[in-house]
């Protein structure tokens, strides 16, 4: 009890604006071209004025405005909650750091293959990669030429780390909140804007769940190291592999 209470009100304000911001973001992200009526005639302007191929429109526009957005974001919550987020990107190599980050990395693939084993236990029929290539986004990388399909989802993976992990878990310790607690607060923020993202149930609950060690695993990661830089490295190597693990059943067609 004495933790909970030691959580200052100036770290439960700095989350606070954490959650408005991530809200800005993700429904700036989603919600203006939500309907497919809208979508497609965004789809065929954007097609006529550029040139790109229609089948091209949302996974490099959408891919564009999905991290300016992080990135807008990042510097709002920078500024306004004052986060020292210039001292989480450094950081002084080390053999420990190194270990830290390999086992992090070891751990979030080994925890999140045992997660998805306790699902197929619990519903043989659950067909995992099938729900995560049915996902929106994931369908729209994978009509990109196969060094983007990495690239796409490793770049994503690092602006949502720097702003979760580099932005709100630094800015709440930096505010007074125990460890715990920031990385508590920067995971169920993370793992709630992932799971909005997709309108799959099954989906929801892989997103959720790889989100949940991601959040845990990373922020004691940030927390022992001081750093966001091995977060980042290991979130962007997760994104990349399973997205092209899940995606690589989905048809290559727009």
């Amino acid at each position: 009890m004495g933790e909970v209470v030691s959580v200052t009100t100036a770290a439960w304000t700095f989350a606070g604006m954490a959650v408005v911001v991530t809200t800005v973001w993700l429904a700036g992200y989603r919600l203006p071209l939500a309907r497919p009526r809208p979508r497609q005639r965004f789809r065929l302007a954007v097609s006529s004025a550029t040139g790109l191929p229609a089948r091209l429109v949302f996974p490099v526009v959408g891919t564009v405005i999905y991290l300016a957005g992080g990135a807008l974001a990042a510097a709002a919550l920078v500024w306004w909650g004052d986060v020292p987020l210039l001292d989480a990107l450094r950081m002084r190599p080390s053999g420990e750091a190194a270990a830290a980050t390999a086992l992090v990395a070891v751990g979030t693939a080994a925890i999140t293959a045992f997660a998805m084993a306790v699902i197929y236990q619990i519903r043989p029929s659950a067909d995992v990669p099938g729900a995560v290539a049915g996902s929106g986004w994931i369908r729209e990388v994978m009509v990109l030429s196969p060094r983007w399909r990495w690239v796409v989802p490793m770049a994503s993976a690092a602006v949502e780390e720097l702003f979760f992990r580099g932005v709100v878990l630094v800015g709440m310790l930096a505010h007074g909140a125990p460890g715990w607690a920031a990385i508590a607060v920067a995971g169920l923020v993370f793992t709630v804007g992932q799971v909005v993202l997709v309108d799959n149930g099954l989906a929801m609950v892989v997103l959720g769940v790889s989100s949940v060690v991601l959040s845990a695993l990373c922020g004691l990661l940030v927390v022992v190291t001081g750093s966001v830089l091995p977060a980042i490295l290991v979130h962007a190597a997760f994104a990349g592999f399973y997205t092209n693990l899940g995606g690589a059943r989905t048809p290559r067609t727009a």
